[in-house]
């Protein structure tokens, strides 16, 4: 190969790798936030196979995430100090590294296509990001 097609070679892959280490370092991954998660459930089979889902499926993980907190009367009963927390009622935090990575998580193939349809139809979900308040 001569010298001119090895530098036109070389300028056209970096033209490609050199965008994609700068939008990695553009992302630093280093500002937490919580997936909050409230949801009233109408059907628990199926809520459950989509929780059971995440756990062995380990997305949650993968992509950093950790939960950091459980509401619901299928894991405890509640220690209530004001109102009624009803049977259908779950709430669940998850922590990520950032929000691309909470992004990362939801569109990824695996919870699009193997634990969201397992949701679907189980109940109504509210699910925000919100920025983390430091440890």
């Amino acid at each position: 190969m001569t010298q001119f097609r090895f530098s036109v070679a070389l300028s056209m892959a970096l033209a490609f790798v050199v965008p994609v280490f700068q939008a990695q370092a553009e992302e630093a991954c280093d500002t937490p936030v919580d997936m909050v998660i409230i949801s009233i459930v109408h059907d628990v089979e199926r809520y459950e196979a989509y929780r059971s889902s995440l756990t062995e499926l380990g997305t949650i993980e993968v992509f950093g995430g950790r939960v950091t907190s459980v509401g619901t009367r299928l894991v405890a009963e509640p220690e209530m100090f004001e109102g009624e927390w009803p049977e259908n009622r779950h709430a669940f935090v998850i922590r990520w590294p950032c929000a691309g990575a909470a992004h990362a998580f939801w569109q990824s193939d695996t919870y699009q296509t193997e634990s969201l349809p397992l949701r679907v139809g189980a109940g109504t979900y509210d699910i925000a990001l919100f920025p983390a308040i430091p440890d």
